[in-house]
């Protein structure tokens, strides 16, 4: 007995069956006539078969890439069935050439439209340099003015007072200082910037922009009280402070000349009351002292003004065109900003457009390159596409020399014929047991005394939705089946037959399926016993698509009835092998109720 054992129903069941009659464990007449099976003990081969096309796993496939609404020509092509080998590859032997002509009367119109892109993109790009450069220029000019200003309010009220009065309104007081505030003025308006609406609304928006936080607060210089700075010697060696030294040593001069002419005209009242000098000298010295008395008011009446006026007044005028010079570099590097912004804006949409045309010609030459097909791998020609079916023969037309291309037609496939597979599709009883790696027994039609082996590479996770085009209650599973090694004998397109080794059992009891019967779930089977036969309780186990393993109740030598005696009447029908696929662990539980 051949260790997978497989015997055909139709042999069977030439013998025709006789009705008899079962009381008990007692046959009826008639009962030799049923055609019966001897029970077999040995081993047993669980395997799911289905049909299929052979095919290459890997593959060339070359596509029409030309892109022209009326489609492309072939105007050459190889013959089908040509073998390319390694030299054809070295030497790019032309497979195929297709109409270049509408490609080209494309790039002649194209090339005028990118030669003025590319003109707008290089002018774009020179005024964003030249923009950036004046800017930066402007900016720089602004920032000099900005340290002047400071300069100067250092030099009428002394560095130290200036920065006592700065540092209190929170201004910079030296270079670092402005070079930190203007890093963070910069920060401020950038994040408050938006490029892409000032372009888009510029002239809407004008004058109304958030400003920096700086350009909305008022003078600070009205604020402070300049005076506290004469107390002490808070001012320096300002120009505020020497003049009010001249002007105190003026007023003191002033002063000491009143007193040396008040002595001289109390000198001279002396000699006139002795007549030593004459009342016009007298007078002369009264009019003197009246001059000195007038210059000592003049000179404390200037160091006055110069205190309580002209000093705070410099002082605040200084400061106001500090604080203006700030205010001014903030303008300036916001306009600085939104006028780079632009040019970028410009030089960007200029350069998309440039790269657009760009990549639009490289495409129109990459296409008018794929007219001439060459040889990039050996392997046998083949015309269309490597999985073309009925639906897509019919979309596009036929392979031949004057045949019109569409878009993305499969022109040429170069299979690689050391990786060969089988597609198969498996229904939806037997999907549960069918896993990667499972080893399958392949025959192709075409030799059919060979047989190879391979293994299961893919299983689909949904059904085939184009199977129940036709038929909208079959669920099948596409699956790939993969040869073992190379065989040239094998060619894509064959059909063949896959046998999915699901199990393999060994030294069990097993009977053709057709002998196991169905009634309230449970499984039994009609054995011989002298010249009737006798209704038994079995427990199955796994089985094939023509035997079935019997875990209890059976054994070996035993003739079982393949099919019911006529006597008997049950509620259920013959076993369905479909039903025992998909609820196995079931029917295994009720055999053991049974037993």
């Amino acid at each position: 007995m051949n260790k997978k054992v497989i015997f055909t129903v139709g042999a069977l069941a030439i013998v025709a069956g006789a009705a008899f009659f079962l009381s008990g464990r007692s046959g009826g007449k008639g009962a030799s006539d049923l055609p019966t099976f001897d029970v077999q003990r040995g081993n047993l081969v669980i395997e799911v078969v289905e049909g299929g096309n052979i095919h290459a796993l890997d593959y060339l496939e070359i596509k029409n890439d030309v892109k022209i609404t009326n489609g492309t020509k072939i105007l050459e092509i190889i013959e089908e069935g040509y073998e390319v080998t390694d030299d054809d590859v070295k030497k790019g032997k032309v497979l195929a050439k297709l109409d270049p002509s509408g490609l080209e009367d494309m790039i002649v119109d194209h090339d005028v439209q990118f030669q003025e892109t590319e003109s707008s993109y290089a002018e774009a790009k020179q005024g964003l340099e030249i923009e950036e450069s004046e800017s930066l220029s402007e900016v720089k000019l602004v920032r000099q003015a900005l340290r002047f200003a400071l300069l100067d309010f250092q030099k009428f009220v002394g560095e130290k007072a200036a920065r006592e009065v700065l540092q209190s309104l929170n201004l910079p007081y030296d270079n670092d200082s402005i070079a930190l505030y203007e890093g963070e003025a910069t920060e401020q308006i950038l994040a408050s910037f938006d490029a892409n609406r000032l372009i888009t609304e510029d002239a809407k928006n004008e004058g109304d922009e958030e400003p920096f936080k700086a350009d909305t607060d008022d003078s600070q210089a009205s604020g402070v009280d300049f005076g506290e700075l004469l107390s002490g010697n808070r001012l320096g060696e300002g120009e505020a402070e020497q003049t009010m030294r001249r002007l105190k040593d003026e007023a003191l001069v002033a002063k000491t000349e009143l007193g040396v002419v008040e002595e001289s005209v109390e000198g001279a009242k002396r000699l006139r009351e002795r007549d030593f000098i004459t009342k016009q000298t007298l007078e002369n010295e009264l009019v003197s002292l009246e001059k000195a008395k007038l210059a000592l008011q003049t000179k404390e009446t200037e160091l006055d003004l110069f205190r309580d006026y002209e000093f705070p007044k410099e002082a605040e005028k200084m400061l106001s065109l500090y604080e203006e010079a700030l205010l001014e570099l903030i303008r300036e590097k916001r306009e600085a900003i939104a006028s780079v912004a632009r040019a970028e804006a410009k030089f960007r949409a200029a350069k998309r457009r440039y790269e657009l045309e760009l990549r639009k010609r490289e495409d129109l030459q990459s296409q008018l390159a794929s007219c001439t097909i060459v040889a990039e791998r050996p392997g046998l020609v083949a015309y269309g596409g490597a999985n073309e079916d009925y639906y897509t023969s019919r979309y596009y037309e036929a392979i031949s020399q004057g045949a019109t291309l569409k878009l993305g037609q499969p022109i040429i496939t170069i299979p690689n014929m050391s990786r060969l597979g089988v597609d198969v599709d498996i229904h939806e009883s037997h999907i549960k047991m069918i896993q990667l790696g499972q080893k399958a027994v392949i025959n192709a039609d075409a030799v059919a005394d060979k047989t190879l082996e391979g293994r299961v590479t893919k299983v689909a996770v949904l059904p085939d939705s184009n199977a129940s085009r036709y038929n909208p209650t079959l669920k099948v599973y596409p699956a790939t089946i993969e040869i073992d090694g190379m065989n040239d004998f094998l060619k894509p397109g064959m059909t063949a037959k896959v046998k999915i080794i699901i199990n393999e059992l060994s030294d069990i009891i097993y009977i053709p399926i057709q002998a196991v019967f169905v009634e309230d779930d449970r499984h039994y089977v009609f054995v011989r016993e002298g010249l009737g036969y006798t209704r038994l309780p079995v427990r199955i186990g796994d089985h094939n698509d023509e035997f079935i393993q019997i875990v209890e109740g059976l054994d070996e030598g035993e003739a079982v009835a393949l099919r019911m005696p006529d006597s008997f009447e049950t509620s259920d029908k013959e076993f369905d092998p479909a039903r025992v696929a998909s609820d196995r662990s079931e029917a295994k539980g009720n055999g053991k109720d049974d037993a």
